[in-house]
């Protein structure tokens, strides 16, 4: 696995549906090791993905240079907002096939002058489903790969395992991938549940992520308001 199939590459989330996750649990200094420390780095890794995925759900905090996301995700829902720097930023929401988006005036302007027409208005939704290419990229931030099939590591991939620390109140082991001078880190928690819970990377084009509330419920929702439909792309 290279250091670029880290970096989420859309072109195209404050909650739009409403969302009350249950907060993951903190760990204690005292906190009983689930044992993934003792395991390989890629076995790590792939457990960390895994675990997130058979949770259902996780809250997902990204940023990385110009572009920041707030999303509420499962296989098969997701809400929260993308901010895409000078290109603006979107409400999105996925229940099932059905995909809304409402963007902010900026976006708004841009997508309208790329599209000739005016498909996105800050005073509407924008509806389409999963079948519409254009409404399915700007639903591809939410990365719902990652409930549906986890990445798991290369068996060659040249990773190492560092020292259980504390991240985020967490006590977490890291698995360190460097290459060319360049290194993302991820990090998995060794109390409670081995969940995946922080990225970091030292590259400007990759993302740094945190994962929490870990099998909250989505609640994703059809908006209130008026609603367009969007032009096949």
């Amino acid at each position: 696995m290279s250091l670029t199939a880290c970096n989420g590459d859309s072109d195209a989330t404050k909650s739009a549906a409403g969302s009350t996750p249950s907060k993951a649990a903190k760990a204690s200094p005292a906190a009983k090791s689930n044992g993934i420390e003792k395991l390989s780095a890629k076995e790590i890794y792939d457990t960390g993905m895994k675990t997130n995925a058979e949770s259902g759900s996780f809250h997902e905090k990204m940023e990385r240079t110009g572009t920041k996301s707030d999303l509420r995700i499962s296989a098969t829902e997701c809400v929260g907002t993308v901010d895409i720097s000078e290109k603006g930023s979107f409400e999105i929401i996925r229940k099932g096939n059905d995909i809304w988006a409402k963007p902010d005036s900026t976006f708004a302007e841009g997508m309208n002058s790329a599209l000739g027409e005016r498909a996105f208005s800050t005073e509407k939704w924008t509806h389409g489903t999963s079948s519409n290419a254009l409404m399915a990229k700007l639903a591809s931030w939410c990365h719902q790969e990652q409930l549906s099939a986890p990445d798991t590591l290369d068996a060659d991939s040249k990773v190492t395992k560092g020292k259980v620390a504390t991240v985020d109140e967490q006590q977490a082991v890291p698995v360190v991938l460097a290459e060319k001078g360049e290194s993302v880190t991820w990090y998995v928690a060794t109390t409670g549940k081995p969940y995946f819970i922080k990225q970091d990377s030292t590259r400007d084009d990759m993302q740094d992520l945190t994962d929490s509330d870990f099998g909250g419920a989505v609640s994703a929702k059809a908006p209130s308001g008026a609603v367009v439909e969007a032009p096949a792309a």
